[in-house]
């Protein structure tokens, strides 16, 4: 029963591994909704393949670089 169970979670977890390659457009939040399980979850699964995203959001520091050359230009 338990390498049963153990492969069942190893395909699952290779089916969603599938999608996140597969579906680069479906954000992690689609794909948890779609297998039903936490967007935590879809991430971790990414992480442990090492088929994660590319953050694409602002560099940590933009605000205050931003900030800065009002001050000098304002």
């Amino acid at each position: 029963m338990a390498q049963t169970y153990k492969q069942i979670v190893r395909q699952f977890r290779d089916r969603v591994r599938d999608t996140i390659v597969c579906r680069p457009e479906l954000a992690y939040a689609e794909i948890a909704k779609q297998f039903g399980i936490s967007e935590v979850t879809v991430h971790n699964i990414a992480v442990e393949f090492g088929v994660g995203r590319i953050k694409t959001g602002p560099k940590p520091g933009w605000l205050k670089q931003v900030q800065k050359e009002d001050l000098i230009n304002g």
